[in-house]
């Protein structure tokens, strides 16, 4: 119900935030249903598994360096917003690749590091520059008016989605761990949402194209040459080792130290965690889809096994606190889980 909440909270806002532009049938889906909304998604899901590929200089807003002292957290856990320029960079030019920023281990450390020493509204600006972006895809396919129509339909759902997430930042950063699993749980079916809101637009307008401008479109020619050329064709794993799984709960053993009775629950805390990283491993990268949509299918894909894998964690762990006493409760809170 939560999530079909904020489904509904998600198309309220980029409704009103829309009202102006051209507004085409669109749909999205929740779970296994499909709602027809103005303005929203898409018909089906294709579940490929896809690397998250970026590169910082192309659709972004100037972004500051972070600080050394964030280097344990994922930020776009917190502020998903931040994450936008890659995943937009992965659908339309996927010729340079950067690490997901969604992976099992970073999981763990966001939700036990330190709070990010910045929590102000400079973490949540607007990260995407749409117009940018669609002066890039005009000069580089030459539409036609009707294509012209389409890309000014898909921009517009990108500058209202990228929106949302800029005015739906936190405002605050819990310290405790699975309350910060929560925010981030929460912040992860935002960013979900909000790339949902594409899907329909990016199809009308992928499928209004030439052969010859598809070609250009998926990533082909003179991208694909850019690619080899920079070495960056290869993708990277992003499996979950054993020992990956291991980390988090030694790391808890040692702050916590579980009685025997103890013991029996946090077995049942490493199974859930296992299941995750199983789940998330399932949607590790095999090859990029061609078209622009397939991607964009496949990065909601690995959204969607993120976010039951920080929901899995964070019940699993509230339950195993239920059976602590205060104190092991507060080694808990207040463990931090270093980076391997």
């Amino acid at each position: 119900m939560r999530k079909l909440g904020a489904y509904f909270a998600v198309a309220a806002f980029i409704f009103i935030s829309s009202a102006s532009l051209p507004a085409p049938a669109f749909g999205f889906r929740i779970g296994p249903f499909h709602l027809g909304l103005p303005f929203f998604g898409h018909g089906h899901h294709y579940h490929r598994p896809l690397y998250m590929h970026g590169n910082p200089n192309e659709v972004t807003r100037h972004e500051p360096p972070q600080s050394n002292t964030q280097h344990q957290l994922t930020l776009a856990f917190l502020y998903p917003s931040r994450a936008l320029p890659a995943i937009f960079q992965n659908i339309f030019w996927p010729a340079f690749s950067s690490p997901w920023p969604f992976g099992y281990e970073a999981i763990f450390a966001t939700a036990f590091a330190q709070p990010p020493v910045d929590r102000g509204a400079g973490q949540c600006r607007q990260s995407v520059d749409a117009n940018a972006l669609m002066a890039r895809v005009r000069a580089e396919l030459e539409p036609n008016a009707d294509q012209m129509e389409r890309l000014q339909r898909l921009v517009g759902a990108i500058g209202a989605a990228a929106d949302y997430l800029a005015k739906s930042c936190p405002t605050d950063i819990p310290d405790q761990p699975t309350a910060r699993l929560r925010l981030m749980d929460s912040q992860i079916q935002g960013l979900t949402m909000a790339i949902d809101v594409i899907h329909q637009p990016l199809r009308d307008f992928e499928q209004s194209l030439t052969p010859e401008q598809q070609a250009r479109f998926s990533g082909g020619g003179a991208m694909r040459s850019t690619a080899a050329s920079s070495g960056k064709t290869d993708l990277r794993s992003c499996g979950v080792s054993s020992a990956a799984i291991e980390w988090p709960i030694d790391q808890i053993d040692k702050s916590v130290q579980p009685t025997a009775q103890q013991r029996t629950a946090l077995g049942d805390v490493q199974q859930t965690f296992g299941n995750a990283a199983s789940d998330l491993k399932t949607h590790c990268p095999a090859s990029v889809p061609q078209s622009a949509v397939a991607r964009l299918e496949t990065i909601e894909a690995r959204l969607d096994a993120t976010w039951r894998a920080i929901l899995s964690i964070q019940v699993a762990l509230e339950d195993f606190e239920s059976k602590l006493s205060d104190d092991q409760k507060y080694r808990l809170r207040t463990m931090t889980v270093a980076a391997q």
